[in-house]
């Protein structure tokens, strides 16, 4: 296994999460890789849409389906990361790699655990400390603040940090009966996955945007009060401690039940994993890489 600017599986032509262009890159969630222009995309039809691609060449794949690239058997299961998340299970002449990105047990689809010789997860929180509410509980005490916001006449604006955390904001507070609007980037992503399209401005009791993307003047409306909504919150201590991936015990679980002889974990959180897994890990990163598919 290769990183360079995403991972490579050695042996294969597939790279996984690739920022660069790459003839064949496996998407494991909209959130994953840029307009990077590669030759062919493979993931689900709702990654695929919210990344802003349809037909092309690229492969859009059922999850839990068995499908074929050359002489390599390929399977898509639920990785929980987000709407469309998913992991990629490459089984090479009877070598098994799980590539799955972020997981997370709690949310819409929750993640689900392939056996294999190897694994890759990314660990984005995995801090000991790093323990998440349930996203409901969480859903609920946001639209509780969002309440009293309105109440005190002023406006709610939730940060979350991308676009996939975003929609699912936008989708739990509107069950609660919470009136969401959004970003232009938030609603053009909406309407690529064929989602119902956050309401306009003057209409809805809180605005959801992502964080580093402006909201217009309109868009704010008046004195509005913002909360950061992201695993984030756990460190910084304030606003909504909204899981995207899985927390600390969670993440352990999980590997284990791949039963991998192998495990590589990528991501901020890396090394606090890899420490608790033991010698069968590594962290795998910039300027890190390891041998995978490769004769013992």
């Amino acid at each position: 296994m290769t990183w360079r600017d995403g991972v490579h599986l050695t042996g294969t032509p597939i790279w996984c999460d690739a920022r660069r262009r790459r003839d064949v890159c496996f998407v494991s969630s909209a959130d994953r890789v840029g307009r990077a222009g590669h030759g062919q995309l493979i993931g689900t039809a709702a990654t695929l849409a919210l990344v802003g691609v349809r037909g092309d060449g690229h492969l859009s794949v059922p999850l839990r389906r068995r499908f074929t690239l050359g002489t390599l058997r390929l399977e898509l299961v639920p990785s929980g990361r987000g709407l469309g998340a998913a992991a990629l299970l490459v089984d090479n002449n009877g070598r098994t790699v799980l590539y799955a990105g972020a997981v997370r047990g709690d949310g819409p689809e929750p993640s689900e655990v392939r056996a294999c010789d190897a694994v890759v997860v990314a660990a984005p929180f995995g801090e000991p400390h790093h323990v998440f509410p349930r996203v409901a509980a969480v859903a609920a005490d946001v639209a509780t603040w969002v309440r009293a916001r309105y109440a005190a006449g002023e406006r709610a604006v939730l940060v979350t940090d991308t676009v996939l955390d975003a929609l699912e904001v936008c989708a739990e507070l509107t069950a609660l009966g919470i009136g969401c609007a959004a970003t232009r980037v938030v609603r053009e992503a909406a309407a690529h996955a064929s989602l119902p399209t956050p309401l306009v401005p003057r209409l809805a009791t809180a605005l959801v945007r992502v964080d580093g993307d402006r909201a217009t003047p309109a868009e704010l409306g008046p004195r509005p009060v913002a909360a950061l909504v992201s695993g984030r919150a756990l460190d910084a201590k304030s606003g909504f401690a909204w899981a995207s991936a899985a927390g600390h015990a969670e993440l352990l679980r999980w590997i284990d039940a791949t039963s991998a002889r192998e495990v590589f974990v990528t991501g901020a959180c890396a090394d606090a994993i890899v420490a608790a897994v033991g010698p069968r890990a590594r962290a795998l990163g910039p300027p890190r890489q390891m041998a995978l598919f490769e004769a013992s």
